[in-house]
């Protein structure tokens, strides 16, 4: 308790000296992460096609970050007049301007601006991209952490009847297909968000790690050893990866550089070692072994060393993630023939049970470490789900009649 109060002391102190003087919000919304701030939304002025379409995505935008609740999102008149009948917490007023929109958050309960910022209006500009900005810097303001509204997911879909990487938007929208391929691929990940992907790709017939560049579209092998080229974990902090391999045999963890070279073999016994997750420091993994009978979490450093198992809650355990803020790894259990997802905390050595029914198999972190986004093989066809670990609350992202798996979203 000492703790978690030193660090809303803390908190709050950088938080009033950023010149809004306003701390009561910070607490209404950190003091119970279950509990949203409610927030009315007022737009200046009459609605348009531009300005009705951002209203509508700032508002969505709000809600799923989890922080807010919104009452109520309207175009005024005059907003002066009509924020007077409104007693909630927090009042967003956008007042548009030649160039753009003012956007300011306000306190009516404490009379205070919280937030105050301009934004230029691009006149080519997608409304959609500037509503996540302003989400992206309010959420930020008022929690700390960052927004995940401008962020992009990675997944596998059989969409056209052969399986092909996409991306999509965090809210399921701008799908894009980024291969064309008449060859199996597999495990898309991030290597440089919103720039770079690294794949699996069978072509050939074996599996080899492949490099995209999503700018040009153009593919390049960055690790091609004789047998498995796998699951890919990448640190952007050391521009590394770890991988597993199975070049002398059993498969074993490997670090190697952003350029495709090895610096160092991790493990080497005869069991299966797989699935790493470099920490965002680099200094740690988080990684799956069946060493001691069955597949369960194990962490240990960067050189292989002080290897230590985390996962006790289940007969089989795999896909650790590590949270991009380093406090979680989040892994998959199974129990009962269902599959659930978990979150252990290394500092506290402590794990809680997210659900034990979700039907979960791949799990990715949402920049924020509050979301988590997960494939649902419960749903048929199998789906993309995003859950939020404070308050249980799921959403669908992608629906229709084909499968999507294999997740992975931008810590950008």
């Amino acid at each position: 308790m000492k703790k978690m109060l030193s660090a809303l002391l803390v908190f709050v102190v950088g938080f009033s000296s950023a010149g809004y003087g306003s701390s009561t919000i910070f607490l209404r919304i950190t003091k119970n992460l279950q509990q949203k701030a409610e927030i009315v939304i007022l737009f200046e002025g009459k609605e348009d096609n531009y300005w009705g379409s951002l209203m509508r995505t700032l508002s969505r935008d709000l809600e799923y970050s989890g922080y807010f609740s919104v009452r109520e999102s309207l175009f005024a008149g005059n907003t002066s007049e009509s924020k007077k009948k409104y007693t909630t917490e927090i009042i967003l007023i956008g007042e548009r301007v030649s160039d753009g929109i003012n956007i300011k958050v306000e306190d009516p309960l404490d009379d205070k601006i919280i937030f105050e910022k301009h934004y230029k209006q691009q006149t080519d500009a997608n409304p959609a991209y500037l509503a996540h900005k302003i989400n992206n810097d309010i959420v930020f303001h008022f929690t700390g952490k960052p927004g995940i509204a401008l962020s992009k997911i990675l997944f596998v879909s059989n969409t056209t009847g052969q399986y092909q990487l996409y991306s999509v938007d965090y809210d399921g929208e701008n799908l894009v297909k980024l291969t064309d391929v008449e060859y199996p691929v597999h495990y898309p990940k991030w290597l440089i968000p919103h720039r770079e992907i690294l794949y699996v790709s069978y072509r050939g017939g074996w599996a080899k790690l492949m490099k995209m560049d999503l700018i040009s579209g153009k593919t390049d092998l960055l690790i091609g050893e004789p047998g498995l080229n796998a699951c890919a974990s990448t640190c952007l902090k050391t521009e590394e990866l770890a991988v597993v391999l199975s070049k002398t045999g059993s498969p074993d963890i490997y670090v190697y550089g952003f350029d495709g070279r090895m610096k160092r073999q991790l493990t080497s016994d005869r069991a299966i070692d797989a699935s790493p997750s470099l920490s965002p420091s680099g200094t740690m993994i988080a990684f799956v072994s069946d060493r001691h009978g069955s597949p369960q979490i194990y962490t240990m450093t960067k050189d292989g060393f002080r290897t230590t198992r985390i996962s006790f809650i289940s007969g089989y355990s795999t896909s650790p993630v590590w949270s991009p803020d380093g406090r979680y790894i989040a892994y998959v259990f199974m129990r009962d023939n269902s599959f659930g997802i978990a979150i252990y905390e290394p500092s506290t050595q402590e794990t809680k049970i997210i659900s034990d029914t979700l039907g979960s198999e791949d799990i990715s972190w949402a920049p924020d470490s509050r979301h988590l986004v997960y494939s649902n093989i419960k749903s048929k066809p199998t789906s993309l789900m995003i859950i939020d670990i404070v308050t249980g609350e799921k959403r669908q992202l992608t629906s229709g009649k084909f499968n999507s798996f294999s997740p992975n979203w931008s810590n950008l």
